[in-house]
């Protein structure tokens, strides 16, 4: 039998965080086939995703309490058989209804996953080794970003929709064997910080900032993706295999973001590593937006600076989502979970409103990731800076 010490944490928290782009990434490439299946029912099968994400970003507003109180792993367990029970039924039971609410299910169980995660790393580590772990595991979870469209295209072509949504449960199922066998909780339950309120955590400035950059960050590659397919293969008239590497030439440059950022931070203090992916954010930011005034109206004019804002995203999550919790070792759970909320609603507020900007797709891209540019600037050479500083002196 498996003992708690066979399998390394770094593994078990990028298994956890890895399960969120096997759930979307890799159930992408079945839903022309599930709407087909449902009568073509585009609109109604898009309400797939829509639901996963809003249960994935309520679910954060309260799981850290529970994850506080009766310790991660439980969390974890039960969050991972929900999420291979959610697998599993809808590809038993040809119903819409019954698919759509699975997928709140699975973001519910998601939801729970990364916010335990984010709690074992600041029950494990300090700060900066938080955030060095913090980007390992999104370097994980990028590669997994990186795979899932090619595998879900491949066994959608081969076992059809209901087979794509039966190997997303056997992933889960082979985690929550991982978990139970391999993990160690690693906070007592019923910890006394579990009680503290969101205003406890909205008078930190580290936490607020830190949360904030996280979710702009997040914000503009977000927008990318949801308006990325109405540029390129719309206005560019791409073909779908090319636009496909676009998409997966960012998601690598998110990759090798979180590896500089490791590397960075065994040397640098973390304002130092914001600084440093802040950089690479304005740099792209302003770059697209340069362009985009010059009239440059080649894809490439959006596609470098992109990918060069992408390895700024890679510094951001790690040090903003790692960071916002730092401050609370006593209620990590619950900060991970009111973080994670605020960052997610952040990004889907900013996604919505691209969505139904008025402006043409690119000019909408634009806008939106120079905006997030100068925000994540103000963050990290002003606000941050001064949070940390302000943590350091004596109460």
């Amino acid at each position: 039998m498996m003992n708690a010490r066979a399998v390394p944490l770094w593994l078990v928290l990028t298994l956890l965080f890895g399960i969120q782009p096997v759930a979307t990434d890799l159930y992408l490439p079945a839903l022309p086939e599930i709407a087909a299946s449902f009568g073509g029912q585009v609109d109604a099968v898009q309400w797939t995703l829509t639901v996963y994400v809003l249960a994935f970003g309520l679910t954060q507003l309260f799981i850290g309490t529970l994850a506080d109180r009766y310790g991660r792993r439980k969390v974890m367990l039960t969050a991972l058989a929900l999420y291979v029970l959610a697998s599993i039924v809808p590809a038993l039971v040809n119903s819409l209804g019954i698919l759509i609410l699975c997928r709140a299910l699975q973001g519910v169980a998601t939801a729970s996953c990364a916010v335990s995660a984010r709690a074992v790393i600041r029950d494990r580590y300090c700060e900066g080794a938080g955030m060095r772990v913090m980007a390992q595991s999104m370097t994980g979870m990028s590669a997994a970003a990186l795979m899932s469209p090619v595998i879900g295209g491949l066994s959608t072509s081969v076992m059809g929709w209901q087979g794509t949504l039966s190997l997303v449960g056997a992933i889960g199922a082979a985690i929550w064997l991982i978990v139970y066998f391999g993990f160690p909780d690693t906070h007592a339950p019923a910890a006394s910080g579990a009680q503290a309120g969101f205003g406890v955590f909205l008078r930190r400035g580290q936490f607020v900032f830190s949360s904030l950059l996280a979710g702009a960050s997040f914000s503009g590659a977000i927008s990318f993706l949801l308006l990325s397919s109405f540029i390129f293969i719309g206005e560019y008239g791409m073909s779908r295999f090319h636009y496909g590497l676009v998409v997966a030439a960012c998601s690598l440059c998110f990759m090798l973001g979180t590896l500089a950022c490791r590397r960075y931070l065994s040397h640098a203090t973390v304002p130092q590593a914001i600084r440093a992916g802040a950089a690479l954010t304005v740099t792209g930011g302003a770059s697209q937006l340069l362009l985009w005034l010059a009239g440059v109206r080649e894809p490439w004019a959006l596609i470098v600076p992109q990918c060069i804002y992408m390895l700024g995203h890679g510094f951001h999550q790690p040090c903003g989502q790692a960071g916002a919790v730092a401050p609370f070792p006593q209620a990590a759970g619950r900060a991970a979970s009111t973080s994670g909320f605020l960052l997610t609603a952040v990004a889907f507020t900013t996604g919505q409103c691209a969505a139904a900007s008025p402006l043409p797709p690119a000019q909408t891209l634009v806008t939106v990731v120079s905006l997030m540019s100068a925000f994540i600037a103000f963050n990290a050479w002003f606000a941050i800076p001064r949070a940390y500083r302000a943590r350091a002196v004596p109460a």
